[in-house]
């Protein structure tokens, strides 16, 4: 005697007038819900080789970018595409002599200045601090000058040549000349700024 409920199983079995094909049969799930039943349908192999692909491959992605220090972001790689167009165009600034307009345009070009300041850091920030405030050498900033007056080509000479007795090294001897343009632009850049540091030495002179 039944009690009016169906055995899902049932519904796979092949009754006397079913025109479905067995094949069809044999892909239905087991279970039933309000009348709705499921195929046991499997995803394609190229989606499957595609999911996995992909997910392999943000495994090699993160590794590479966020955890070896190797990769580098599309921001990074613009910064350094720029910086090499800033470095084809200061190259351009040796067809002049030194004088205070052609190390004035470096000075005048704020992304040159950016390079500039880090070049700063690496090279002169040991002995003039970070901010060329002064530590063993003198305050960049304030308006005494020991050698020279101030001016960007007597900032270039002392850069180039150094000032031995002082311990200062003549860096046109270690940086390429674009880069010594570079410095002496950037620390007329610091003229006048008076940060507090070291005390004044040498020759004031006025602005």
């Amino acid at each position: 005697m039944s009690d009016g409920a169906s055995d899902p199983h049932e519904a796979t079995q092949p009754v006397a007038g079913d025109t479905q094909p067995q094949a069809e049969h044999d892909q239905l799930l087991d279970h039933e819900y309000d009348g709705i039943r499921e195929y046991d349908n499997p995803l394609p192999l190229w989606w499957k080789a595609i999911f996995w692909g992909s997910f392999v491959f943000s495994i090699g992605y993160f590794f590479h970018y966020h955890l070896s220090g190797n990769g580098q972001s599309v921001a990074a790689a613009y910064e350094a595409e720029m910086r090499e167009a800033r470095e084809v165009e200061a190259k351009a600034n040796l067809a002049q002599p030194v004088s205070e307009e052609s190390l004035g345009k470096l000075m005048a070009d704020a992304g040159l200045m950016t390079d500039a300041k880090a070049l700063f850091g690496q090279k002169c920030a040991a002995c003039h601090g970070d901010k060329a405030q002064g530590l063993i050498g003198p305050n960049l900033t304030d308006n005494a000058w020991i050698h020279g007056t101030g001016t960007l080509k007597d900032i270039f000479g002392v850069i180039n040549e150094g000032v031995l007795a002082k311990g200062m090294p003549a860096w046109g001897r270690q940086l390429s000349p674009i880069e010594v343009r570079k410095l002496a632009a950037f620390i007329g850049t610091q003229r006048g700024k008076a940060i507090p540091g070291k005390p004044p030495e040498g020759t004031v002179v006025a602005p």
